[in-house]
């Protein structure tokens, strides 16, 4: 208990003296739905604000005011020192592969994390050790001032003695309704080049890729659509693919929000031979970008960088076919080989 308090009392000095640090910085610090010392960036016409008290999340990221991420009202303010489990939304990191059933290590991806703005447009945002996983968390975060894309790189710190197993894996929750969409292979090892999630918690979980099927999929002309919707016999759906595009997007409204990530050919993709994957419910539409599984040796880290950009759009997508159309105007990967 003297240790908790004593982490409590210094998280408590971390976020004062990184709230100084911030004046006259392109990064300010404001409260946020319940949140106190968020760090807010701007750029174009986006707005970002990442929450240290809830995992270095991102919780809004929006063009014009409109916001594309999930919230839920319900818990603002709350945290993992107010309540044993919470559901707050947005972007998280957080390890995998979930098809193994890792230890529970909530304070790693959703526990208070500490920050600092070393440069301008520029957050920086790491968690505590976790000794359960022996790891440490990190990510940098930098806009650009001119339109808004936004930087990523997540990392993931061996803190211990031995080896540790893990791939990175990008949770990031949409507000539901919408179409997500990725490319599939031509060189899939899957046999339609897509797998759907069966099985009802780990470790039951497993990817079925022979006959996958579900009504809010299609396929188009080598591109996955799914619509963010639950269905009367199925609220939740999760699929996958082996995808080498580099990219998964999302398009709601008159947004469309693209996430690029590198793909490496050949790597361990332990997640069900998974590059990416998106979950849907009732309420969110969940874009799952994944790094290969990596093995590191005490003190060694692995680096997983993301872009993001959301882009306006002249009418609201409503079909499969209008967010088909769309893939058209979604430039390459800056990570392509």
């Amino acid at each position: 208990m003297k240790k908790f308090r004593t982490f409590i009392c210094g998280f408590a000095m971390a976020i004062t003296s990184f709230a100084a640090q911030l004046k006259g910085a392109e990064v300010v610090v404001e409260r946020y739905g319940g949140w106190t010392n968020c760090l807010v960036m701007r750029g174009g016409d986006c707005k970002v604000v990442v929450v240290p008290s809830v995992g270095g999340r991102i919780l809004h990221y929006s063009i014009n005011g409109e916001n594309i991420l999930f919230e839920n009202p319900e818990l603002w303010g709350d945290t993992l020192l107010t309540k044993s489990n919470f559901w707050a939304g947005g972007y998280q990191c957080d390890i995998g592969p979930e098809l193994r059933g890792i230890p529970d290590h909530k304070w790693l991806w959703q526990g208070p994390w500490s920050a600092r703005a070393p440069r301008q447009f520029t957050a920086y945002t790491f968690s505590q050790p976790d000794l359960t996983v022996g790891l440490q968390l990190d990510k940098e975060f930098v806009i650009d001032p001119d339109t808004g894309d936004l930087g990523i790189t997540q990392r993931m710190r061996n803190i211990v003695t031995n080896d540790v197993s893990y791939c990175l894996w990008d949770r990031t929750l949409c507000k539901g309704g919408g179409f997500a969409m990725f490319p599939l292979s031509s060189r899939s090892r899957f046999k339609h080049g897509w797998s759907i999630r069966q099985g009802k918690k780990v470790p039951e979980y497993r990817y079925e890729s022979d006959k996958p099927e579900d009504p809010r999929v299609r396929i188009m002309d080598g591109v996955l659509v799914a619509q963010a919707k639950a269905l009367p016999t199925a609220r939740e759906m999760k699929v996958g693919a082996d995808s080498d595009a580099g990219w998964i997007a999302y398009a709601r409204g008159k947004i469309l929000f693209v996430k690029y990530f590198p793909v490496f050919a050949n790597a361990n993709y332990s997640d069900g031979g998974n590059s990416v994957e998106f979950y849907c419910s009732d309420r969110v539409a969940e874009l799952e970008p994944l790094s290969p599984e990596v093995t590191l040796k005490s003190g060694e880290n692995y680096s997983f960088p993301e872009k993001w950009t959301l882009l306006e759009l002249e009418k609201e997508v409503t079909s499969y076919e209008q967010a088909r159309a769309l893939v058209k105007r979604i430039p390459k990967s800056p990570f392509a080989r």
